[in-house]
């Protein structure tokens, strides 16, 4: 598809929902919260709903954040070829749809904030237009003591705080208060998360983003992070997170990605750490989970190659199901 067209906004994605519940009802089961904006945060559930779902497989898919553009498109196309056979672009599809729509229950979280990614000044980042310091204070906001990046934190207030721009990875949940998506359970997205799970028994989490790999000498533009109390789980779930994880890893490779072959969970300090175990601890210790990275913002990986190396991971994923 053009560039230009990616269905990064909310208002694509929006037109598009539309159009799929419309002409796909026995396919695509639509819910959604409103966030504080107005803005509507998605779980679009793809099966086929004339099959039990209670022996199917079932996958979750997020994209946490509003400047990791390419999570969002990549589950939009996905989605895309499962109800129509055809990629966004128009051009046919190879998934076999009709056997993972038998026997599978796909559930995508597109974009866990829609009213931080209206505001980004792009539909993508590819390092043309803004280094990564220029990028980092879209993504953060600007301090206005320092005229740099904007703390991260997982809530803040602005009773309390006056960033000269408010950074896009953050979501207003009310009049005063701003939280970052995947650390603080009162975003949209945690509560989408915890309601799901608690509807369907999910075989597979896999959360979407995008990572700059900044000064990596080795090139890297794709890697995996392990739950960050991947050491603590049971035996069963540690093996399937790093078989699943090493084989996205291969998939990569054929596919032209320069992937990081150390997959490890993060090395998260405080509070960062306690923040993660207590959104995501509960989900971690019952599910397979990981997390894909793709490079953002760089020459060297372009939109397309960015949306390719997504198509890999949700692909490899879902057809982990099928066998």
């Amino acid at each position: 598809m053009e560039l230009r067209n990616w269905p990064a906004y909310p208002h694509q994605v929006d037109k598009l929902v539309e159009q799929w519940r419309h002409e796909h009802p026995r396919y695509i089961m639509v819910d959604s919260l409103t966030q504080y904006l107005r803005q509507k945060v998605y779980m679009l559930t793809v099966t086929d709903r004339d099959v039990p779902a209670r022996r199917k497989k079932k996958q979750m898919f997020t994209v946490p954040h509003a400047h990791e553009p390419a999570g969002t498109v990549g589950s939009i196309n996905f989605i895309h070829q499962l109800l129509t056979g055809r990629h966004l672009d128009g051009g046919k599809s190879d998934l076999d749809r009709k056997k993972i729509l038998r026997t599978t229950l796909i559930s995508f979280n597109p974009d866990s904030n829609p009213g931080g990614r209206m505001r980004s000044p792009v539909h993508f980042w590819d390092g043309t237009r803004y280094t990564n310091e220029e990028f980092w204070a879209w993504m953060r906001g600007i301090d206005p003591e320092t005229l740099q990046r904007f703390k991260r934190v997982a809530r803040w207030s602005i009773r309390e705080e006056g960033p000269l721009r408010i950074g896009i990875v953050y979501e207003q949940i009310n009049e005063h208060e701003f939280v970052e998506p995947n650390r603080d359970r009162d975003s949209s997205l945690l509560r989408l998360v915890a309601k799901y799970f608690r509807k369907w028994r999910y075989d597979q989490f896999l959360s979407l983003h995008q990572t700059e790999f900044q000064g990596r000498k080795d090139r890297a533009n794709a890697m995996i992070i392990l739950p960050v109390l991947q050491i603590e789980l049971s035996r069963e779930l540690r093996h399937y997170n790093m078989e699943w994880a090493m084989d996205i890893v291969g998939r990569w490779k054929k596919a032209g990605a320069r992937p990081i072959a150390d997959v490890k969970p993060l090395g998260y300090g405080e509070p960062h750490r306690s923040w993660f175990i207590e959104c995501w601890g509960w989900l971690q210790r019952q599910t397979p989970s990981i997390t894909v990275e793709i490079q953002n913002n760089n020459r060297n990986t372009p939109p397309e190659k960015q949306l390719l190396f997504m198509d890999v991971a949700i692909r490899e994923s879902v057809e982990r199901l099928l066998r």
